[in-house]
């Protein structure tokens, strides 16, 4: 099986390299009784290597974290913007290169207000290149943003619902047919497609829905290689230059 190769990566010692760096910011370290906090994860990746979406495909694991907060304080998982295809020697990926802000929300408990206190986390990653794949780790303090756009605009670039829309699945043999039935000022057939959840779709496959009917479109892909049982819910995001990011469950 293709997962034995990232299984192999795993089992290898850390490697004394950068492969990325990340800081954690919020708006305002001051917060009125009732708020979430919005915050923002800033991770830079080194030049050569890439990291790894929600559904990293078949290369690859997506970031995680491990916060250590106050009693009665939560914290939301990462929220992921729209990622690019990539290569991981021959195994299909979706992740980032470059720098990348990842949108993550805090809660205080219902009852606080005041100065945010001291709140830790630690950022776990994998990045890869055309050579190697590395773990990587960095411990990071919430801090001030030195500019407040950057948690707006880390909120605003992630994918949005489609308002009125329904997505149906329905397997056919070694394949899915997706079937959108959307608004009539929605046009989806110029959008790249990524499913968001795991091991439903072969991540070497690109979707591209086509009118079928006024207002409804179909897209075909094959099952990923790990794809076992019926379909269950499934969150696609479709993004293009210039048109914004959506998304969309068959549970919506």
């Amino acid at each position: 099986m293709k997962n034995t190769l990232l299984a192999a990566i795993l089992t290898l010692p850390v490697i004394a390299e950068e492969t990325a760096t990340a800081t954690w910011t919020t708006d305002s370290m001051a917060v009125k009784q009732g708020e979430t906090i919005r915050t923002v994860i800033a991770m830079t990746i080194s030049e050569g290597w890439h990291t790894y979406w929600e559904n990293p495909g078949e290369g690859g694991i997506p970031p995680e974290i491990e916060a250590t907060l106050p009693e009665g304080w939560k914290i939301g998982g990462i929220q992921y913007p729209v990622p690019e295809r990539f290569m991981t020697g021959d195994l299909p990926s979706y992740g980032y290169q470059g720098k990348i802000l990842f949108p993550l929300t805090l809660t205080p408990p219902h009852d606080f207000q005041g100065q945010i206190p001291e709140i830790t986390a630690t950022l776990s990653w994998l990045a890869c290149n055309d050579e190697a794949c590395l773990p990587g780790k960095a411990t990071m303090a919430l801090a001030t943003a030195s500019e407040a756009k950057t948690i707006s605009e880390a909120y605003l670039a992630l994918p949005k619902a489609i308002s009125g829309a329904k997505l149906t699945l329905e397997a056919q043999g070694k394949n899915l047919l997706f079937t959108l039935t959307a608004p009539q000022d929605f046009d989806p057939s110029p959008f790249d497609i990524f499913p968001a959840t795991r091991n439903v779709i072969d991540p070497a496959a690109k979707l591209r829905f086509e009118r079928s009917a006024a207002g409804t479109w179909t897209a075909t892909a094959p099952k990923s290689e790990y794809f076992e049982g019926e379909p269950a819910k499934l969150r696609l995001v479709l993004a293009t230059p210039g048109k914004g990011a959506w998304k969309i469950s068959t549970a919506d």
